[in-house]
């Protein structure tokens, strides 16, 4: 390949001990530790996309939950009993449940102290409540709004410690040097404002800015943007693909959670939306509506049943499919909607069909009458019940008591993610990843855990940097420029070659490739994970990877940056694909937030088929002996190739508790290692 001339790039080289991607609460929560831990707050930057943008500071629900350990009354809680439960989800390991357990009061207080309004008695006990899967009642919340007041209140503190934000970056880049152990040096990234608006390349390419850095933290949350249903918020996208090219392995990347959610405006409809019994309804292209649940459920007291628990059982579970279970319904939504390509709506403003509070399911009817929210309409059972919940859709733009709602079944958070150690560094050394794009949930997780594990995350990075990499890089520019040469290359030439596709209309539009990819991930990798097909699908996401130049057309130099989002869709979705297609391999059973289908059966595995309702049965699913929930699947691209490996998840640890042991260990520096 010939280099071009990298004089181009006469700009400075901006030098920090730590830059974070990200600008979300784990990535803001980091900042702020980092500074804490003794690191100078001009020693730290902040690069975002977009300030604001991101998911924590979007999203939400009826009540948002945040969980930690138990410290009110006299409930019988300790990290340990936390990290078991963290840890029985599956596909867990244990010493990272111990750390998020034993840290989560630490944090929940961080925020506390920072400002965060959590509620307490009177006594000053931080109350709690039961979430899905959590045994206890670790569950806390501010409200609709949980994750959107801590990132106000944290980037409040960014602000006021002087830490640099450096807003309207597009990190496109992560630099590595790999000449003994592969470790992060840099970073580059494309200021969004003054390239959008280039004609030349010269003058697009004083619009890169780059980084010479100790230590990488990522924070760019989960790949929102390959999903076409997907209760993220629109303006966040992910970056998965930073750590996939600079050599990071990755784990779990089959786990992710599904839910219901509003499709006009993405909000999950968990919670109270459900318990107050509203009616689904479905409606097709010429206008023809039905209430397609009573296909489902013979009865109203079983049909009022499922919706009720669907609020607190929020996210699709294949263990609550059978049975009339809770998760029945997210499958008769995904069928109404991906299948026969109907509308599907809440209907906040009628009863579904057969409704009579006397004959309600107990469960709900007690609940309701305990709440005093006994209202003859459902939108007025939710006023009552969480006005807040009611408003929220009001405030943006929807009126429940008039308007139906659309929803479907949306992709919401991605449970793996990178692997890193417990300090939450990768195996490239000096990059830690922070928040959902770390992958250190299993197949289930608690209702909130994640909020826990970005906060726990932040500290625990903060502190390894602190103790272990508080210089700057040893590497005069020289030094740095000679070690990052042939990267800047490859990606000069990316840039000239788009360059080239300018104004070009000869290929598909940036939005026709998302399509593309969107439309593969909602049929191979949602709630329903068919093996047909998938094989041939990975082979089209290699050729479109390869043939990418050539296939898409860029208007103008503001598409240049959808072309790199477009890359990073297809690196990211490269792997997600090669984990489906070797866990089908492995003769891996429906788990957690999907359904496995395939035409043959592996007898020694024993195998069968669960037959769902008739109109249902395309989706029948596969229940087997085997048990891959203790094992964790690890994946990497390596030398252009994918690489996977299935590896034993790590036990809680056994505990030393003797102080004088540990004390001597901490006063040796013995304890960050």
């Amino acid at each position: 390949m010939e280099k071009i001339n990298l004089g181009i790039l006469d700009g400075e080289v901006l030098e920090y001990n730590t830059v974070i991607i990200g600008s979300g609460a784990a990535g803001l929560n980091c900042a702020i530790h980092l500074v804490e831990e003794g690191i100078a707050p001009w020693q730290v930057a902040l690069v975002t996309e977009k300030l604001g943008s991101g998911t924590s500071f979007n999203a939400g629900s009826d009540k948002q939950t945040y969980y930690k350990m138990s410290i009110i009354g006299d409930q019988s809680d300790s990290p340990l009993e936390m990290a078991k439960d963290l840890f029985s989800g599956g596909a867990m390991h244990g010493d990272i449940a111990l750390v998020e357990s034993t840290n989560s009061v630490r944090e929940f207080f961080h925020l506390i102290h920072l400002g965060v309004p959590f509620p307490h008695d009177k006594y000053g006990g931080f109350v709690g409540y039961k979430t899905d899967n959590d045994p206890k009642q670790r569950a806390t919340s501010i409200g609709p709004y949980t994750s959107q007041e801590m990132c106000k209140r944290l980037l409040e503190v960014v602000d006021e410690l002087g830490i640099h934000v450096i807003d309207n970056s597009y990190a496109v880049r992560l630099l590595v040097d790999e000449n003994s152990e592969t470790e992060v040096i840099g970073l580059i990234c494309i200021d969004i404002k003054s390239s959008s608006n280039k004609e030349d390349l010269e003058d697009y390419i004083k619009s890169i800015k780059i980084f010479k850095t100790r230590n990488i933290v990522m924070a760019t949350g989960g790949p929102s943007f390959l999903y076409r249903n997907s209760v993220y918020p629109t303006s966040q996208k992910g970056s998965t693909s930073l750590a996939i090219e600079a050599g990071c392995i990755l784990q779990n990347l089959t786990e992710s959670q599904f839910g219901l959610a509003s499709t006009q405006f993405r909000w999950n409809v968990s919670g109270s939306y459900q318990q107050v019994i509203p009616r689904y309804i479905s409606i097709g292209k010429n206008g023809d509506s039905r209430e397609f649940l009573n296909d489902y459920f013979p009865s109203f007291r079983e049909l009022s049943r499922a919706t009720f628990l669907k609020g607190y059982q929020w996210p699709f579970n294949s263990d609550r499919v059978q049975t009339l279970g809770s998760s029945l319904i997210d499958l008769a939504v995904y069928f109404e909607t991906e299948i026969q390509e109907r509308n599907v709506f809440l209907d906040f403003t009628r009863n579904p069909h057969g409704y009579d509070f006397s004959i309600m399911d107990s469960i709900a009817k007690q609940y309701l009458e305990n709440s005093k929210s006994e209202e003859e309409l459902p939108y007025k059972r939710l006023k009552s019940l969480n006005k807040s919940a009611f408003l929220h859709y009001k405030n943006h733009g929807i009126d429940l008591s008039k308007y139906p709602l659309q929803i479907a079944v949306c992709n919401q958070h991605l449970n793996g993610g990178v692997s890193c150690d417990i300090w939450w560094e990768s195996n490239v050394k000096h990059l830690f990843v922070i928040g959902e794009i770390n992958g250190s949930h299993g197949i289930h997780r608690p209702g909130g855990a994640a909020l826990n594990s970005g906060q726990v995350g932040g500290l625990r990075a903060a502190q390894k940097i602190a103790k272990s990499y508080n210089n700057t890089l040893s590497l005069s520019n020289e030094e740095f420029y000679l070690i990052i040469e042939e990267q800047l290359s490859v990606f000069l030439e990316m840039i000239e070659n788009c360059f080239k596709k300018l104004k070009n209309d000869d290929g598909f539009s940036p939005d026709a490739i998302i399509k593309i990819i969107q439309d593969r991930m909602e049929k191979y990798a949602g709630i329903i994970r068919p093996n047909e097909g998938l094989e041939a699908e990975l082979n089209n996401i290699m050729l479109q990877m390869k043939n990418l130049d050539n296939i898409i057309a860029l208007k103008n130099s503001k598409d240049i940056i959808n072309y790199f989002q477009i890359r990073d869709s297809l690196t990211t979705q490269l792997l997600f694909f090669s984990s489906l297609l070797d866990y089908h391999h492995c003769s891996g059973q429906s788990r957690g937030s999907f359904l496995i289908n395939r035409k043959s059966l592996n007898t020694e595995t024993k195998e069968t088929i669960v037959s769902l309702p008739t109109k249902l049965s395309s989706l029948n699913f596969i229940r087997s002996s085997l048990d891959l929930a203790d094992k964790i699947q690890t994946i990497c691209l390596k030398n252009g190739k994918i690489e996977v490996e299935w590896v034993k998840v790590r036990k809680i640890p056994d505990f030393n508790n003797w102080f004088e042991k540990v004390w001597k260990d901490y006063n040796e520096g013995k304890i960050i290692s």
